[in-house]
Parts: C-alpha cells; sequence; structure tokens
C-alpha cells in the first residue's frame, strides 16, 4: 500500500529530525539525545518510540539515526511506521543564528504494520477503533420487547381509538342535543296545513282576509326560526362530518405507520443502517486517508500550531526560516520493491521563504501496480495553510488486506485491485475534496460470529466489485472523511431483513394488536359517521320544506294588498 504508507513515514520522521538535531547542538551527548528524542517523539505521537542508536559528526556536521519504531496506537502489538535509517547534512552558518538548515535528508528503509518485539505502550488513546464502530450493530440483547417496544414508542393507533372515543363527546352528543331543538315532521305537516287552511279564507271579507295574514305571519316567524335552526345544526353536523372522516382516515393508516415503525425500533437506527460502508470500512478507510493525505495529515499537523498556543511573531526580514529542509528524499520499502518521493523546501514559515513545500512521488510498472502518482504543495501563512494533492493509483494490487478483525465480524481482502483518482485542497485551514476508489477483481472472505454479522458477512462474501466515494470536508485541525457506496443500501438492507425475520413473531403478535385497536375505533367512527349522515340528510330534506312554505303565499300579496284597499274605500265612501 505505498500510496498510504509515504505520507505518515514523512510527517512522523521529519518530525523526529527536527527534534534531534535541535537536541544535537544543545547536548552534543548521543545517549542524552536517544533518550530524550524517544520521550518527545513518543509523546508528540501518543505511543512508544524506540530508537536503536544515534550518532552525529562535527566535521561536516551530520547526524545520523538507525532503528526508528513508532508504535500503532491501535494495535500497540504493531509498529505504525518503521525507518531503518535517516541522515542528514546540517548547514554551519544559520546555526550561528539558531537557525536548523538541513540538507540532503534521506529516510530510507521505511515500513509500516511491522510486528514488534513486544507491544509498545500507548500514552494517549486514539480515535474510535473498529470494535467501537462495529458496536453500533445490534445484537440479540439489543432487541426490545414487544412490551417495551408498545411503552416506548410513539404509536398512532391508541392515540387514534382515544380520539375516536372522544368524538362522541365533542361532536355526536352535541348535534344529537341540537337536533332535539329542530322542527319534527308533525311540526312541518301541522305548518303545512295551517298554510292549506289559510289559503281558503274569504277573501272578499276584509276582517277574515286580516285575520288569515296575521296566522300566516306568526307561522312564517316559526319556520323562520326553525329554518336558522336547521342551519345551525347543518353547520355543526358538516364539522362532526369532516372530523369522523379524518378520524376514519386516521383509524385506517395509523397501524401501519405504527407497524413501520416498529419495524424500525427492532431493526436499530435507520441512520446508521444506511451507513454501512463507513461502519464496516470506516477503520480501515481511517487509516487509509491519514497515509494517503500527505498534506493534511502528516505534514499539516505537524508545522501548524494548535488553536491554544501563542502565535510565534516571524521576522519577515530575516534570512533563514527556523527550520528548513531544502530537500528530503524517502525510501518506501514495499514487499521488494523501493517507491521513492522527493520533498523540496520543508518549513513552517514559508512567510520567509516565499516558496512553497513540494512534494512528487512516481512509480510505474512494478509488480504490485501499474502506476502510482502523487503530487502537491502547502505554504503556511497569516490566515492559515493553503495546499492542494492529487493522486492517481492504477492496479494497485491488494493481497491478504485485513478490513475486520473485530470478534464479531471478521474481513479479509484475499485479492483485489484498487484504482483511485482523487484530489483535495485548502484555503485558509478549510478542506474540501473527494476522490474515488475501485476494487476491481474483488474477492472478500467475511465472517461473523453472531446473527446479524453472519448477514453482513455473507452480503461481503459475494462482492466481486466495489466502488467507494470518499468526501473530505471539516478543518484542519477535525478533518472530516466519510464513505458512500452501493453498498449501503445493499447491506443495511440485507441486515434489516434478517432481523425482521427473526422477529416475524413478536412483530406478527404487534400487528394483530394494532388491527385490533384500530377495528375498535373504526366501529366507533363509522357508527357515528352514519348517524351524523342520517341526520344531515333528514335535515337538509326538512329544511327545502321550510324554504317552500317561506315563499309560498296566501294568495298574491299584490291581490290581498288591493282587496284590503277596495274594502276600505267602500266602507269610506258608502254613505
Amino acid at each position: 500500500m505505498a500510496s498510504q504508507s509515504i505520507a505518515g513515514t514523512i510527517g512522523k520522521v521529519l518530525l523526529g529530525i527536527v527534534v534531534l538535531i535541535i537536541i544535537v547542538y544543545f547536548f552534543f551527548a548521543n545517549s542524552i539525545i536517544k533518550a530524550i528524542a524517544e520521550k518527545e517523539i513518543g509523546n508528540a505521537h501518543g505511543a512508544q518510540v524506540d530508537i536503536a542508536s544515534i550518532d552525529h559528526t562535527l566535521f561536516p556536521i551530520t547526524i545520523t539515526i538507525d532503528g526508528i519504531e513508532i508504535t500503532d496506537a491501535h494495535a500497540p502489538k504493531f509498529n505504525q511506521i518503521q525507518v531503518g535509517q535517516v541522515r542528514a547534512d546540517v548547514e554551519f552558518m544559520p546555526l550561528l543564528s539558531q537557525k536548523v538548515i538541513l540538507d540532503n535528508v534521506l529516510i530510507d528503509k521505511v515500513a509500516f504494520s511491522q510486528l514488534r518485539a513486544q507491544a509498545g505502550d500507548v500514552y494517549r488513546q486514539p480515535g474510535a477503533s473498529l470494535q467501537d464502530i462495529l458496536a453500533g450493530l445490534p445484537s440479540k440483547d439489543d432487541i426490545p420487547t414487544k412490551d417495551e417496544l408498545l411503552a416506548r414508542s410513539a404509536l398512532q393507533t391508541p392515540g387514534a381509538v382515544k380520539a375516536a372515543k372522544e368524538t362522541k363527546a365533542k361532536y355526536i352528543e352535541p348535534l344529537q342535543a341540537k337536533a332535539k331543538s329542530l322542527p319534527t315532521k308533525a311540526d312541518i305537516a301541522t305548518y303545512k296545513a295551517q298554510f292549506n287552511t289559510l289559503k281558503q279564507t274569504n277573501f272578499n271579507d276584509p276582517v277574515a282576509l286580516l285575520n288569515a295574514k296575521k296566522q300566516w305571519d306568526d307561522i312564517k316567524a316559526k319556520i323562520k326560526t326553525d329554518k336558522i335552526n336547521i342551519q345551525e345544526f347543518k353547520a355543526l353536523a358538516s364539522t362532526a362530518n369532516t372530523a369522523v372522516k379524518a378520524q376514519i382516515a386516521l383509524l385506517q393508516s395509523a397501524p401501519k405507520a405504527d407497524y413501520q415503525l416498529l419495524q424500525g425500533a427492532i431493526a436499530g437506527d435507520s441512520d446508521a443502517l444506511a451507513q454501512m460502508t463507513q461502519m464496516v470500512f470506516g477503520a480501515k478507510a481511517q487509516q487509509f486517508n491519514k497515509t494517503l493525505l500527505m498534506v493534511i495529515n502528516t505534514v499539516t499537523p505537524m508545522f501548524a500550531k494548535k488553536p491554544d498556543e501563542p502565535v510565534t511573531a516571524i521576522d519577515l526580514n530575516a534570512k533563514y526560516p527556523n527550520l528548513l529542509v531544502k530537500q528530503a528524499q524517502v525510501n518506501l520499502n514495499v514487499g521488494a520493491e523501493t517507491i521513492t518521493s522527493q520533498w523540496q523546501n520543508i518549513t513552517d514559515q514559508h512567510m520567509i521563504t516565499k516558496i512553497p513545500t513540494t512534494f512528487d512521488m512516481q512509480a510505474s510498472n512494478g509488480k504490485l501496480w501499474q502506476a502510482v502518482t502523487m503530487s502537491g504543495n502547502f505554504e503556511i501563512l497569516a490566515n492559515g495553510i493553503n495546499a492542494q494533492q492529487k493522486w492517481d493509483i492504477a492496479g494497485l494490487i491488494l493481497d491478504n488486506l485485513s478490513v475486520s478483525d473485530d470478534p464479531r465480524l471478521q474481513a479479509l481482502i484475499e485479492t483485489a485491485s484498487l484504482f483511485s483518482k482523487g484530489s483535495v485542497t485548502m484555503k485558509d485551514n478549510v478542506i474540501s475534496g473527494a476522490a474515488d476508489f475501485v476494487f476491481d477483481k474483488l474477492k472478500l472472505q467475511a465472517q461473523g460470529s453472531d446473527e446479524y454479522t453472519k448477514i453482513i458477512a455473507q452480503t461481503l462474501s459475494t462482492l466481486d466489485s466495489l466502488t467507494v466515494t470518499s468526501k473530505y470536508s471539516g478543518d484542519v485541525f477535525a478533518p472530516v472523511f466519510s464513505l458512500k457506496s452501493d453498498l449501503d443500501n445493499r447491506l443495511g438492507k440485507a441486515l434489516v431483513n434478517g432481523i425482521l425475520a427473526d422477529q416475524a413473531g413478536p412483530l406478527a403478535e404487534l400487528r394483530q394488536s394494532l388491527q385490533a385497536q384500530a377495528a375498535e375505533g373504526l366501529g366507533i367512527s363509522n357508527s357515528e359517521l352514519g348517524q351524523v349522515t342520517q341526520l344531515l340528510q333528514l335535515a337538509n330534506a326538512d329544511l327545502a320544506d321550510l324554504e317552500g312554505l317561506l315563499s309560498g303565499e296566501l294568495g298574491g300579496s299584490k291581490q290581498i294588498k288591493d282587496k284590503l284597499l277596495d274594502k276600505l274605500k267602500g266602507k269610506l265612501f258608502s254613505d
């Protein structure tokens, strides 16, 4: 894994060189230098660092470090980085100004994940391990019981049934009370009979005519009052009708929604299950990215000041920066082959050099790859770090690469050919970028120790290719790596289906319970809807009858008025 190894080597070894060179010219004692270097580099790294030997010469000024072993905090039995030898020339004149200028730096025989003679000490716990990530997967003990689910889930069905029972008091009972104030069929029949009787009045008799008109006006006043009551009743009935229909719709949909909710509660966190690529491959990808992204994860933390540290004043007119590595060569051992990278102008004071740090790595036609190229640059300025990096990896052969060695899930890439293209930029400490990782001719062996990790393992074992997209964001001091692939849906669905199949019995009981509750509420609501519908139909019919009566007259209004005037004239002028 050439590309994922080179970055970690450069950063940590160069950091060690800086510490060692400074110590050399303060103490001039190899044994003291060695002890202090092991301690300081170990504290910076967070795990034990061992150095076989340190030597230096004064004429010319050089330093040589042999046998550097840096413990892997995640796996203390292994070295995260192992370096055979580091050599560097030191310029004399800058030392007089307390400046350290290194040239012709050689970092040789770099290797990764080498077994230590004995486990190293870990001083500072690293980030989340694969064990922590896999802890997010459900286990048998995590599946809640039916009673626990019903107690803690925000179900719709019980509330809908309760609301259906409350509908009677809120709508039906007031509607029934209002119905008592409405005219009965007998009342309307009486109105019609009275109207027909009054129509038989002798219009030639003024007294009888006036009396009939007065009686009809009184009857019409009662009819108008009844009409208002019916209209108010209809408005209340219409509101009740809408509420009951909505209640029925909720009772019909609630059991289905609740069942899906309970399925999700049994299966676990849906967001977590939608990120299965991150869960299964996240730890390995985190390690890969930390070493692949030279600028962000190695050189940057080495030089950048932490937010809580005071800012060191920089003399922009200084001839030399405090530290400068003019040129460095890193030789990385990959099997029987070596990948070489070249670095220029390594410093944390680019405001003085006004030249960015650059790096370049190229390897082609190797036994383990078709081509590996990587290049980039960075500079640390007053406003933060500006940087860019790009890479193109073609046909990198992966052989017996452990993806997961957790007791619950063990996965091993037996063989695969990796292709990756990506780029990342940084502007004033803000990171952005993306990369694609294509695993071709993939043969992956996976084993799970429990029911659910066995489902994941079975799905992984069927893969013959995989495309993973990684996105980079965040701040230089807190970079964020995210992974996505089509494996998310496949693994998530397979796991959910397996869990739900395992819990088919309890889920069936839950479904029956929800449906029974809903049936009770539907029985109430359907009965209420029938009552409301019938009352509305009766009210509409009665209202039509009353409006018909109100539009009726004993005779033409003008005819009655004329007859009354004629009779009045006759009385006045008959004498």
